[in-house]
């Protein structure tokens, strides 16, 4: 065995969440130890989730636009795209971010191990390498644990990844389908179902809600249903699969328990995720599991055991980047007495990236209902926004839901082009405490997507000034 070498903290997973872990700690001057099983650096979002997924709905987009607004002139598409085509950009993005992260690493003198880790105790990890050498041990003050999620692969589903699939294999492939069936009505199966739409492909999505999307607001989810409806998406709302079966090599029939069959070529499982927490001993040091192998963590992402953290996919809920590397800097932070009056924020933007995109700060209608809050609504609808009249994208909601007393934003709902992008400039004014003010007496550039702010904060202050007549 070889001699224990010892840091002051240790992150396991080179993800979003283990990536800013390892170099928030570095720039406290901290001995950074990264453990990262998998020969490629990134986790799942680089390589299987995040970064691939919307690099291809980059692709498609763009040749969905192209085919729209060609603006009189006559352009031919090449017929028949291979998957290798539409990938061709996913692979480039890719490899530069993962060149990057390698050098940032570097830069930040961050130690990478490529070895799978198990706990001996709360300050001590044994290393397997991956290239078969001598197992050895590590200890450090302080372990963030960041190994992410994986897909749930229920037992009815027979995976064989050449007609059923899961999120982490959809984009291996081969052939691009006739017919998919997307089980699962979340954040993944609504974006893999814009997806496949825009390519002229035909989709069911089958979600086992009435609605999809349950924790967005009802009227954006409402709306962008009607967008899939329009782009012949076939929605088989309140149904649960009771199995499948493949018939041939380019037939399979998922059966519902209400006895509905539907024929298709390809069946996307996209029925949720859980936490990767198996295999690390966590049992060993007094780490408590919750529901779906989710680490359970206080509102500093500690664990039961104090000197040991949790971020990420693997506490559950949102299990977005962004919210990982928030999660991240804060729990370095707290570890290293640095965290002063700093907290994580109650409300954190949330990008869905379906075709129309989706995003959302803050509360909705229905939580401020039940929670018994005066509200009131401000809307802007894009075919009222002359850039969206100039980029042909004139379908959308931006939604500002205010306090009528003291005009602060309680929730801002964007359905539509750059959604999640515009969110920002909202988030930004609840954060401060600002009100609807601001976007009515702020200059925009114009024209400019933004300039619905303008629009949705004049709706809702001409709403106050009718009730009071």
């Amino acid at each position: 065995m070889q001699d224990i070498r010892h840091y002051d903290i240790i992150v396991i997973g080179s993800g979003p969440a283990g990536e800013k872990s390892a170099t928030q700690a570095s720039k406290l001057k901290k001995q950074v130890a990264l453990i990262e099983k998998s020969p490629r650096l990134g986790g799942a979002s680089l390589h299987t989730g995040t970064i691939p997924s919307k690099s291809l709905r980059e692709t498609v987009l763009h040749l969905s636009l192209l085919r729209q607004q060609t603006h009189g002139i006559d352009i031919t598409f090449k017929e028949n795209l291979t998957t290798q085509e539409l990938m061709y950009r996913k692979e480039m993005v890719i490899q530069d971010q993962e060149n990057s992260l390698q050098r940032n690493f570097e830069k930040n003198h961050i130690t990478v191990i490529n070895g799978t880790p198990l706990f001996q105790s709360a300050s001590m990890l044994e290393i397997t390498p991956a290239d078969g050498s001598e197992k050895f041990e590590i200890t450090a003050d302080y372990t963030i644990i960041a190994t992410g999620s994986s897909p749930h692969r229920p037992k009815w589903a027979p995976f064989d990844y050449e007609s059923v699939f899961d999120s982490d294999t959809i984009l291996d492939i081969k052939h691009l389908p006739k017919k998919v069936t997307i089980i699962g009505a979340g954040v993944i199966g609504c974006e893999y179902a814009s997806i496949f739409s825009k390519l002229g492909i035909r989709v069911n999505l089958i979600a086992r809600n009435r609605n999809v999307l349950p924790f967005v607001d009802r009227q954006i989810a409402e709306n962008l249903m009607y967008q899939m409806r329009s782009q012949r998406i076939t929605l088989r709302l309140g149904e649960s699969v009771e199995g499948i079966e493949k018939i041939s090599a380019d037939e399979v029939h998922v059966k519902l328990e209400s006895q509905k069959v539907l024929p298709c070529s390809t069946v996307l499982v996209a029925t949720g995720r859980f936490a990767n927490s198996s295999g690390l001993n966590l049992d060993k040091v007094g780490v408590e599991l919750g529901n779906n192998g989710v680490i359970k963590t206080n509102a500093n992402f500690q664990t039961a055991q104090p000197n040991i953290y949790a971020v990420g996919d693997v506490i559950g809920f949102p299990s977005l980047a962004s919210t990982s590397k928030a999660q991240a800097r804060i729990a370095v932070l707290h570890a290293f007495d640095q965290l002063e009056s700093e907290k994580m924020p109650s409300d954190l933007p949330l990008g869905i990236w379906t075709m129309p995109a989706v995003s959302m700060v803050g509360k909705t209608e229905e939580e401020l209902t039940d929670a018994c809050i005066p509200y009131e609504i401000g809307v802007a609808h894009f075919k009222e926004i002359s850039r969206a009249h100039i980029m042909g994208e004139e379908e959308g909601i931006l939604k500002l839901l205010f306090d009528p007393e003291n005009l602060k934003i309680l929730g801002v709902h964007i359905i539509g082009p750059h959604a999640s992008e515009l969110i920002h400039l909202g988030h930004s004014v609840m954060y401060f405490d600002g009100t609807i003010k601001y976007f009515m007496n702020t200059v925009f550039n114009s024209p400019t997507l933004d300039e619905a702010y303008r629009v949705a904060a004049f709706n809702g202050m001409n709403r106050l000034d009718h009730e009071s007549l």
